[in-house]
C-alpha cells in the first residue's frame, strides 16, 4: 500500500446520509464545557456530537441532492497529459526509505535552491530519501539533472502534524547543498497571502506528479503527468468527506469530475496557480477519496497560505 493509499483509507470515506440547511456558521470545535459538572460529561458530549452532526447534515443536503441528480461518473485516467522537459522545473521526485526498508514514492516542490516542500505523511517513519531534480521520468538517473541524498536529520515536519491523516500535512526537506539551477530546475514562488479561498475559487490550477493514471495496478507510470482542474467551493469539498476531515482554512480542493485528479503516488506534489505570467505554489497534494481516484471525488491539498510564516521561518525566506 502506498502512502497516498494509506492516508486515503484512513481519512477519506465518502459521506453517506441526508444532510440539511443550517444558518449556523461552520465550526471546527465544540464550545467550551469546563463549567459543566463532571457527572454530566458523557451526556453533554453525546448531545453535542448529535447536534454537531445534524448541523453538518443540514448544511450539506444541497450537495447531496445535486449528486443524486447528476449523471454517473465516467471512469477516466486520473492524469491528464504528458509533461515535456522543463515544463515544471520546480517538480522533484522523492524516493523515500522507511525504517522497515520499504521504499515510498512521492512528489515535492523546490521552493528555494536548498529546500523542498512536500507532504508530512510522505516522511512518516522515513529514515532517508533520494531527491531527483529536472526529471520527466521518475527516479531515472540518466533523465535527472541531479540526484541528492538526504537523511531524517534533514526532514522538518510541521510541528502540529499528528503523525497520520491530512491535517497540517506539510514538511520541508533541507538539502545538503544548493541545487544547480537551469531551465530545467528552478524554485517556484510561494502563494501570496491574498491568494485566499475567495480569490481562487473557480480558477483553473495545475497539478502534476508521477502517480497512478487510475485505480488499477496496471495504471502505474514513470512519466510525469499534469492536468488542469478547477478550485471548488470549500463547503462543497467539506461536505464530500466526513465531518472534520477538511479544514476551511488549512485545505484547498480541486474538482474531480470525470475521474480527473491526484492518485496514488502523487502525494506531496504541487498544485500551482498561474497569475500574471508567474507560477505560484498554492497547495501540496494531501489526500483524496478512499473509494479511488476515478470516482469523481475532490483532491485535497494542504493550503500554502496557512503556513507561510512557518515556511519562511524555517527557510529564512525574506518575502
Amino acid at each position: 500500500m502506498t502512502q497516498f493509499e494509506a492516508i486515503s483509507a484512513l481519512v477519506c470515506l465518502l459521506l453517506l446520509g441526508t444532510p440539511v440547511k443550517s444558518s449556523e456558521p461552520w465550526r471546527d470545535h465544540f464550545e467550551d464545557t469546563r463549567e459543566e459538572s463532571p457527572e454530566d460529561d458523557d451526556a453533554i458530549m453525546e448531545r453535542r456530537w448529535q447536534v454537531g452532526y445534524e448541523n453538518y447534515r443540514l448544511r450539506c443536503e444541497k450537495f447531496q441532492m445535486e449528486a443524486n441528480q447528476s449523471s454517473p461518473v465516467r471512469t477516466r485516467i486520473a492524469g491528464g497529459e504528458l509533461a515535456t522537459r522543463g515544463m515544471f522545473p520546480y517538480q522533484v521526485g522523492l524516493v523515500i526509505q522507511l525504517s522497515g526498508a520499504d521504499l515510498v514514492k512521492c512528489g515535492g516542490s523546490l521552493i528555494t535552491p536548498q529546500f523542498v516542500l512536500t507532504a508530512a505523511h510522505c516522511l512518516t517513519d522515513a529514515i532517508a530519501a533520494k531527491i531527483y531534480t529536472g526529471a520527466t521520468i521518475f527516479a531515472d538517473l540518466d533523465d535527472s539533472v541531479e540526484v541528492i541524498q538526504v537523511t531524517h536529520r534533514d526532514f522538518l515536519v510541521y510541528p502540529d502534524y499528528l503523525g497520520f491523516g491530512g491535517y497540517n500535512d506539510l514538511a520541508l526537506i533541507r538539502l545538503p547543498r544548493e541545487v544547480r539551477t537551469s531551465e530545467q530546475v528552478q524554485p517556484i514562488e510561494l502563494a501570496g497571502q491574498f491568494m485566499h479561498q475567495n480569490f481562487l475559487v473557480g480558477q483553473v490550477v495545475t497539478l502534476s506528479g508521477w502517480g497512478y493514471l487510475g485505480d488499477s495496478a496496471d495504471k502505474r507510470t514513470r512519466l510525469l503527468q499534469y492536468l488542469d482542474a478547477e478550485v471548488i467551493d470549500q463547503e462543497r469539498c467539506i461536505c464530500y468527506f466526513l465531518p472534520g476531515l477538511v479544514s476551511q482554512r488549512r485545505h484547498l480542493c480541486t474538482d474531480g469530475s470525470n475521474g480527473r485528479g491526484a492518485c496514488n503516488g502523487d502525494s506531496g506534489g504541487p498544485v500551482v496557480y498561474h497569475w500574471r505570467n508567474v507560477s505560484y505554489l498554492i497547495g501540496v497534494t494531501s489526500f483524496g477519496s478512499a473509494e479511488g481516484c476515478e470516482v469523481g471525488g475532490p483532491t485535497v491539498y494542504t493550503r500554502i497560505t496557512a503556513y507561510l510564516p512557518w515556511i519562511r521561518q524555517q527557510t529564512a525566506m525574506t518575502n
